[in-house]
């Protein structure tokens, strides 16, 4: 048998009535297990589903639960442990053989010292790094493969024809190339050293790599803190920008 748990998530639908908890949830990972549950019922049969929730604790799926707001922060975290432990450490005494753990560092906090309950027989994975790839990764578990990261891309070339035009958190921009490299120059030489903060991408504006979030919350006004890498690359290449990867991260600063 094979134990599955998933934080719940802040995305929720059904009914006001309460319903079961897999049908409560809509956030991305219980929707990749009800599609695994409905195209590969086979091999489902042998999966257990538990859902690690902030208000309710450890939960099996089926059970009933009204739609409802609770963050998991810190001090619930440390509110629910107890019970939350102690309810695990009844699931590891009831034979499963593999056991998935889908949750973030926060839901993680309720569960803390949950590898020392966990029998030697039993193998286990974490799903870790960006959403994607815990998807990929819960994907690969559930269908019994094991998981391989695919290569990254260090450089993200722009359409031939561009757009030219994009919307980041409500603003809608209408730039051409030539206009987002010259706006990028001018802030440049304004304050090079928030442009020279950067993780993962960057852009090469005149051969200096520079920040793809800070060119972008340059020609937007958006502060950097209102969007995230991907919704950078996405509006750099909608405007004709190509964006490069830093192997192995250059900068500390922006998370870009």
């Amino acid at each position: 048998m094979r134990l599955l748990i998933l934080h719940c998530s802040a995305r929720k639908h059904g009914p006001a009535e309460p319903c079961p908890a897999i049908e409560r949830y809509a956030g991305p990972p219980w929707q990749v297990v009800r599609r695994f549950q409905r195209e590969l019922p086979l091999l489902a049969t042998d999966l257990h589903l538990y859902g690690l929730s902030a208000k309710y604790g450890l939960i099996p799926s089926s059970q009933r639960i009204p739609d409802y707001d609770q963050t998991m922060d810190a001090t619930q975290a440390d509110v629910l442990h107890p019970q939350v432990l102690a309810g695990f450490t009844k699931l590891m005494g009831d034979g499963y053989t593999q056991l998935c753990l889908g949750l973030s560092n926060r839901y993680l906090r309720a569960l803390d010292g949950w590898k020392a309950l966990v029998p030697t027989n039993v193998t286990y994975t974490v799903t870790d790094g960006p959403m994607g790839v815990k998807l990929a990764q819960l994907c690969a578990w559930l269908e019994g493969r094991v998981w391989q990261p695919q290569a990254r891309p260090t450089h993200l070339a722009a359409p031939a024809t561009p757009r030219g035009t994009v919307v980041l958190a409500g603003v809608p921009l209408a730039l051409s190339r030539e206009e987002v490299l010259m706006r990028g120059r001018t802030a440049l030489g304004l304050d090079g050293q928030h442009a020279a903060r950067y993780r993962d991408w960057y852009v090469l504006l005149d051969d200096v790599p520079v920040s793809a979030k800070w060119l972008v919350s340059v020609i937007s006004g958006v502060p950097t803190t209102k969007f995230d890498s991907a919704n950078a690359r996405r509006v750099l290449l909608a405007l004709g920008v190509a964006v490069e990867r830093a192997e192995g991260g250059v900068k500390q600063g922006f998370r870009g």
